[in-house]
């Protein structure tokens, strides 16, 4: 990414979006080029603001997080979206997943966490503790695998180490192949599935029964954070 990483705040408590603002101008890499305060005047701002990365809460006067997701998807689907939220519930985990957002963080994390969120959704990272991962795994219900084209072996071993929370450096690694190449993985990933941003596909493939936390016949490589996701056979 070329200059610095243009960021839109979405939070209807004022105060605490301006100290969102306040805190990404400790970083030289962000801009913050909009602060929004519900749904419906941040889908309007978008086209102006041209975010790389969007910061919501997700309970906003006129909808959620998860619905700006869905509509980022749609009209700016290069923009990564974060959302922020107090203490989120399985559900409301799986609602984020599922709308095509790069991750989820707690705003009782610090704001250096907050930048450093921002920095790894403009690089294309999955933004979910690996508890949150489990807790996502475990809630999503598992149906047949009803994808159009198989997954290969690599993209079951890609997508392992998606659902583990691995980076795209760490992942490349542990399967001893470039990030590009791992890169390409991930969209065939992506492509396949259906699915817009990382953490979707890790909710397809949980819906899909091909991640699981049940012990399946083939255990994905090791994961770097130590997850204990398995994976099956397509």
């Amino acid at each position: 990414m070329s200059g610095p990483i243009r960021v839109m705040i979405v939070d209807d408590e004022r105060l605490f979006a301006e100290l969102l603002r306040v805190a990404m101008r400790s970083a030289d890499d962000i801009d913050v080029v909009a602060v929004a305060h519900d749904v419906r005047s941040a889908t309007t701002a978008l086209a102006d603001a041209r975010p790389d990365v969007v910061l919501a809460d997700y309970h906003l006067p006129d909808g959620t997080g998860a619905d700006l997701a869905r509509t980022v998807r749609t009209s700016r689907p290069d923009c990564a979206i974060v959302v922020l939220t107090g203490d989120p519930s399985a559900q409301t985990l799986a609602d984020v997943a599922r709308s095509g957002a790069a991750g989820h963080l707690t705003k009782e994390r610090g704001f250096s966490d907050v930048v450093g969120a921002v920095r790894a959704a403009a690089a294309g990272e999955v933004l979910f503790s690996s508890s949150e991962l489990q807790r996502l795994l475990l809630s999503e219900r598992s149906e047949p695998a009803s994808t159009t084209e198989p997954l290969t072996p690599r993209e079951l071993e890609v997508l392992y180490l998606l659902a583990t929370g691995a980076s795209t450096g760490a992942a490349a690694a542990s399967l001893g192949i470039s990030t590009a190449t791992l890169r390409a993985h991930v969209q065939a990933v992506l492509r396949k599935l259906g699915a817009h941003s990382r953490l979707e596909a890790v909710a397809e493939a949980a819906r899909l029964g091909l991640v699981t936390l049940d012990s399946w016949t083939r255990q994905g490589p090791t994961s770097p954070r130590g997850g204990k996701v398995l994976v099956r056979d397509a």
